[in-house]
């Protein structure tokens, strides 16, 4: 854990000097489509310059897997920081305050230090692999209970109904940031968290604040997502459709109420 605690650091400021420039610009620029349908703002892509310059300089031997710019994870590298450079871009670019930044560190293809920042929130969530996960500098834990309750929260994208078929007394909320979704997860605010179509920059921070805040964060066919694969290779065209829980007991529960209307 020790050796990874500079890095978090340097992640943390990163993350919020990156915030500081993007609530400067929210609300100024229109988002456009890219090829692969998903949407990005002139926003978007100075941050992602920004935080590649930043770690070229920091730790010029990492690699970096980034939305906007390098798409394909090379196993060659024993480290790679994976960077979302505006997770919820829908909502900064019409003028909804959950988006943040999300920067992560991968050793041998698994998350060892993970940040998502939201600016507008003031919430920054961190972690570091074998450290606990924080919320602005505070530990913070997934839910206690054991079983679903009808007062309880789960989070959703917009995707999730049209590929599943849920029933569950969890009541849904959908809040347009895959990163926020599952950080809510590991802060106790909601007991689940469904993802239909994250891309890997969605996941890489969030799955270890998940994780080390004591839940569990798993693929539709509750397979690891860490570590990644040698051959894995290009990864803008792939979702990763995932389920997030605040422990196994919760997840089981969950997932015996569901059936799949379009499997993947």
């Amino acid at each position: 854990m020790l050796e990874w605690m500079p890095l978090l650091e340097f992640a943390i400021t990163l993350a919020t000097e990156c915030g500081e420039q993007a609530v400067s610009q929210f609300r100024q620029h229109p988002a456009r489509h890219k090829d692969d349908g998903s949407l990005v703002t002139a926003t978007d892509l100075a941050i992602d310059h920004m935080i590649a310059q930043r770690l070229a300089a920091h730790v010029p031997a990492h690699r970096v897997l980034s939305e906007e710019q390098v798409t394909s994870y090379d196993a060659k590298s024993d480290f790679t920081w994976v960077v979302d450079p505006i997770d919820g871009t829908t909502n900064f670019a019409r003028g909804l305050p959950i988006w943040g930044i999300s920067i992560a560190l991968l050793h041998q293809g698994c998350p060892v230090v993970g940040v998502i920042h939201f600016p507008l929130l003031r919430e920054t969530f961190s972690a570091v692999a074998g450290g606990g996960a924080q919320r602005n500098r505070r530990p913070i834990h997934t839910g206690r209970d054991t079983a679903i309750g009808r007062e309880q929260l789960m989070m959703k994208c917009t995707r999730t109904d049209k590929l599943l078929q849920i029933q569950t007394r969890l009541k849904s909320r959908i809040c347009g940031s895959a990163a926020y979704h599952l950080c809510k997860v590991a802060d106790g605010t909601a007991m689940m968290a469904v993802e239909a179509t994250p891309k890997i920059w969605d996941l890489a921070a969030a799955w270890l604040v998940v994780v080390e805040a004591g839940g569990v964060l798993e693929s539709w066919q509750q397979q690891p997502i860490f570590p990644l694969a040698a051959d894995s290779g290009e990864y803008v065209s792939r979702p990763m459709p995932v389920f997030a829980a605040a422990n196994p007991s919760i997840l089981q529960e969950f997932v015996a109420g569901l059936s799949f209307s379009n499997p993947r």
